[in-house]
């Protein structure tokens, strides 16, 4: 598979991203905050494999925004991911303790300040997407907040996780896991098509990019799935075995981890022919590499030595 441009994309374009996370990071200049800026900072940096915002960065492009456009989306996708991974660590939520190799945010920082770190989060991301749109004349900001509202809320990445509380030892048919699969598509749909929300694109073209972006989503949570049953929280830098000690049931339970890659790398060729529209332009070219890139990398615990993103957030 053909996935070097995208890994060659990354390593050129790591470092600018992570330079606009720490520029647009939300810290506060309140007496008082001090303990905030620093939970805001433990949270985003280090940071995951950063596969979000580089693959925003190229949907973005595609979509017609320009480049500084771009990277402001890329920083909003990120600071939604990070905002839905302090929360869904809560003990409330999945109760974890492991999150990118270190201890979960509301372990190191309180349950209270994990919290205010993800509005935080969230609401910074919508101040992006406004930034984002400064000088435009269209109706593209009206779209993009929209769009992110469904993403990101009941239709979205909330109800997907309404659907994981209420599976707790609770069987469940496949109509209702799909529900559950819209925690992870939702933002996955959102990275895809902010760039041509934003810029009043051709709905054919956002309509294609969300095609491709749902059909990432569902294979992420086929592969999330899978490593928790059977990953190692060394390599994947997270708790693992949470399903089942939640006893959620999941698309993968009752299936063979060779068939659970097997389908997830058919939905991601799936969504790769809604990319067909944009012929060869470079950033479609970048993306089909991206998919390439994570089909390669669906075995469990794939780690990277050259700083390329792997599937694990």
């Amino acid at each position: 598979m053909q996935n070097e441009e995208f890994t060659s994309f990354v390593l050129s374009q790591r470092q600018r991203i992570e330079e606009a996370l720490n520029k647009h990071l939300p810290v506060s200049a309140a007496p008082g905050a001090e303990r905030l800026n620093e939970a805001l900072s433990y949270a985003v940096f280090p940071g995951g494999k950063r596969l979000r915002p580089h693959m925003t960065l190229a949907a973005a492009r595609l979509g017609g925004v320009t480049d500084h456009q771009a990277l402001l989306l890329a920083c909003a996708i990120e600071y939604i991911h990070t905002s839905s991974l302090v929360l869904d660590d809560l003990p409330s939520m999945d109760d974890a303790d492991v999150r990118r190799n270190k201890p979960a945010l509301h372990i190191e920082f309180g349950e209270g300040m994990a919290i205010l770190t993800g509005v935080a989060l969230l609401n910074q991301a919508y101040v992006l997407f406004a930034s984002a749109a400064s000088g435009t004349d269209n109706n593209g900001l009206q779209r993009l907040i929209h769009e992110a509202g469904d993403c990101i809320g009941s239709g979205g990445m909330i109800a997907g996780q309404a659907t994981e509380l209420a599976l707790s030892g609770v069987p469940a048919d496949a109509v209702v896991l799909v529900s559950r699969e819209l925690k992870t598509r939702g933002l996955m749909r959102l990275m895809m098509v902010a760039g041509g929300v934003l810029a009043d694109a051709d709905h054919c073209d956002v309509d294609a990019l969300g095609t491709f972006g749902e059909c990432l989503g569902s294979a992420f949570q086929i592969y999330d799935d899978l490593g928790d049953m059977l990953g190692d929280r060394q390599l994947t830098g997270k708790s693992v075995g949470q399903d089942l000690r939640h006893l959620r049931p999941t698309a993968v339970r009752n299936i063979s981890s060779e068939e659970s890659r097997q389908l997830a790398s058919e939905v991601i060729e799936s969504g790769k022919t809604a990319l067909a529209r944009f012929g060869d332009r470079e950033e479609a070219a970048l993306l089909r590499s991206a998919a390439d890139f994570i089909v390669a990398a669906m075995g469990l615990g794939v780690a990277t030595s050259d700083g390329a993103p792997g599937p694990h957030p």
